[in-house]
């Protein structure tokens, strides 16, 4: 099983990931993991069976075959964000971009800035001129370049070299004079009018933003706006590194369980696809929407761990209004828990 988790982790941003989990039926825990089609990983004899059923899929949720549910979940990439600039405007969209799941880069030619930026949280850190930090940056179709530059000619040079890549988004800072300035220089150098002209500038959504906090919170909204036009679902970086080690710790210890919501009717508190992995000791990453929910879920893998014969298993949990509203839940529903060991 540990190789399933392995691929996921490695998953190129440019590819179609999918995968399928068996969460009801004989074959219950079975998985199978396609890339581009194409089988990457399976330890079972019957999803392959309906690997053409499960390429069809359109959107992450649970399909019947022969009796069986299956979990299909189309994989999403790691987001990234590359913020070019490390000023003052920087530091809380890194903040953010953070508290939101972005794995966040800050580029920026001053050391005393590249500094704050670590302060900051920034996963990756570069202290070096722009087009040549930028040199160094791949793009995919999951990165998001953010530009808040101190100077137009900072703005140019970063430019110059991110339209010559893949990106789901570019946006710049600047007034419409600074703008202006960029873009007719792009154009009069040869970039496509059209790529020059889809960069979101002014940066952030129209909500009369003054501080660099209010700047930031536009901005990332405008980034989650565009993320979420194609709502696919990315295991979490957390939860990967809690189940095979990262190069800073080891996994989380002892035997574990993951748990993924695969199907929600009604309200409830989080969506298909969240996830939560919990241990024997009661250490846990990640939360399935806290309250109600995550005390039934994490009574029930206790329960499940102490029978060393279960390794995976589909829960039902109905959420009543009443029950709901005594654990602090704002509304009931019900939700399809399931609970494998990893």
């Amino acid at each position: 099983m540990r190789e399933f988790y392995e691929k996921l982790e490695k998953a190129d941003a440019n590819r179609d990931y999918r995968f399928a989990t068996v969460v009801e039926g004989e074959h219950i825990g079975e998985k199978m993991l396609l890339e581009d089609g194409r089988i990457s990983y399976c330890n079972s004899s019957f999803l392959p069976l309906f690997q053409n059923e499960i390429i069809q899929q359109t959107t992450t949720g649970v399909i019947s075959a022969d009796d069986e549910k299956i979990y299909v979940e189309l994989c999403g990439a790691e987001k990234k964000m590359v913020i070019c600039g490390a000023g003052h405007v920087s530091m809380p969209i890194t903040k953010i971009a953070k508290m939101v799941g972005f794995t966040v880069t800050v580029i920026d030619d001053r050391k005393e800035y590249t500094e704050k930026a670590k302060e900051a949280g920034a996963d990756h850190v570069i202290c070096k001129p722009f087009a040549e930090a930028l040199a160094d940056i791949q793009g995919d179709q999951h990165t998001y370049f953010v530009i808040v530059t101190r100077a137009h000619q900072h703005d140019t040079a970063c430019l110059k070299m991110i339209l010559n890549k893949t990106y789901a988004y570019v946006g710049m800072m600047g007034s419409a004079h600074r703008v202006g300035i960029v873009k007719e220089k792009l154009i009069e150098e040869g970039y496509p009018e059209e790529a020059v002209n889809a960069i979101y500038t002014p940066i952030g959504l129209k909500i009369k933003a003054e501080s660099a906090e209010e700047i930031a919170v536009s901005v990332l909204a405008e980034v989650i706006a565009i993320k979420n036009r194609n709502r696919d679902i990315r295991m979490p970086r957390n939860i990967l590194d809690s189940i095979l080690g990262s190069h800073h710790k080891g996994p989380l210890r002892g035997r574990r369980m993951l748990c993924t919501i695969v199907e929600k009717h009604g309200s409830a508190p989080r969506e298909v696809g969240t996830r939560m992995l919990y241990n024997e000791f009661g250490e846990s990453v990640g939360t399935v929407g806290g309250g109600l929910t995550e005390a039934l879920v994490k009574e029930k893998v206790q329960e499940l761990l102490e029978n060393s014969e279960i390794k995976a298993y589909m829960m039902h949990a109905i959420l009543s209004v009443e029950d709901s509203t005594k654990e602090g839940e704002v509304c009931g529903g019900t939700v399809d828990i399931f609970l494998e060991e990893v």
